[in-house]
């Protein structure tokens, strides 16, 4: 979610008396001995830091770009209170407005830095092309800044504690006139994205549903081609949970079954909507506040949230600040002090709140 989503979204069904069944993970063993203490991993359904103790991702995005005053400031020194311990951090090759204050790749090397003195673990993500429906883009737009010699030098130094999420919201699947066509495209091209990054990095690498992050079931067909086709076997797959329309819950159980490594890279209270070519902010609630719009399924964030507590399914609120939607955002201002009501839940919810399950990764 951020300034450029401007495309309709979807959403869910309720969740009550659902019942997952639990996978339970094996012994971490993906990545030769020698790379162990190189990169956080994946085994089946579950994430490990480099000393191999599993890490349920609890964080929150940070539109930084989004934020004007960055560099100067970039609110972690606030964020870091919440005790989250990921932030998703949203990035441009190209931020496309020219009067956006100057960043250079320097300014990402100094953020991931003070990640690291947090012990809070930076996912990385490009924004340029998000909600775009053609895939195609990744390879030719984008993969070649992830693999320029400067970005490299960045992500090597951080490598130890950094997932990348190679591109935000990119590609279209139930959203296609093709479904079939538009799956086959999607699983080639994150193919073809995967051996050129492999060719450097080794680290996890994120990759997002489909239509606006939605449509998870992609990996249900195509994940365990994708992590075969990973010498590393070393991905995330990430479902962003805009679900007041789209009934994504019988899709994650089946990934739970399937033994996919599942999270959710966005966890929000309202959701968008375009209509008439313009996108309307805040249109649905997904916090059953019954404020504007309520998903006809009765589908809230507090209920999927304690689901992903049960099941261990790591998840990122969107977002910290700022945003179009003021009553998606977890601060006022970007300080701790001045938590929404939203955001209050997000840290302090005595089942799945920040504080309650803190637990940093070991770098």
């Amino acid at each position: 979610m951020n300034r450029r989503e401007l495309l309709a979204w979807a959403g869910i069904g309720c969740l009550a008396n659902l019942s997952l069944s639990f996978v339970a993970a094996g012994q971490p063993s993906n990545l030769k001995k020698s790379d162990r203490n190189t990169t956080l991993y994946t085994k089946g359904r579950y994430l490990y830091d480099s000393l191999g103790n599993k890490v349920i991702l609890r964080g929150i995005n940070l539109p930084l770009l989004d934020d004007w005053n960055f560099p100067q400031t970039d609110k972690l020194a606030e964020l870091e209170k919440t005790g989250a311990n990921a932030v998703r951090i949203q990035w441009y090759k190209d931020y496309g407005q020219s009067d956006r204050p100057a960043y250079t790749i320097a300014d990402l090397d100094n953020f991931l830095t003070r990640c690291k003195a947090s012990r809070i673990i930076p996912v990385l993500g490009l924004w340029d092309l998000t909600c775009n429906p053609d895939v195609n883009l990744l390879n030719t737009q984008l993969i070649p800044w992830w693999t320029s010699e400067p970005v490299l030098n960045v992500l090597k130094k951080h490598q130890k504690y950094l997932i990348i999420n190679l591109v935000n919201e990119l590609g279209v699947y139930r959203w296609a006139n093709n479904s079939t066509s538009a799956l086959n495209t999607f699983n080639n091209v994150y193919k073809t994205a995967i051996t050129k990054i492999r060719q450097h990095l080794h680290l996890p690498l994120m990759i997002d549903a489909p239509d606006c992050g939605q449509s998870i079931e992609v990996f249900t067909k195509i994940g365990k081609e994708l992590i075969d086709h990973d010498p590393d076997h070393n991905l995330l797959f990430s479902g962003h949970a805009y679900w007041a329309g789209h009934d994504g819950i019988p899709h994650l159980k089946t990934a739970i079954d399937a033994n996919l490594p599942i999270v959710f890279g966005e966890v929000a209270n309202k959701q968008d909507e375009e209509i008439n070519g313009k996108t309307q902010y805040c249109y649905y609630d997904l916090d059953g506040s019954n404020q504007n719009h309520a998903p006809e399924n009765g589908f809230t964030y507090q209920a999927f949230l304690r689901l992903l507590k049960e099941k261990e399914i790591g998840w990122l609120a969107w977002s910290w600040w700022k945003d179009n939607c003021t009553e998606r955002q977890m601060s006022q201002n970007g300080n701790f002090s001045s938590l929404t009501p939203y955001g209050n839940d997000i840290v302090n919810n005595s089942i799945y709140g920040l504080k309650v399950t803190d637990q940093r990764a070991k770098f």
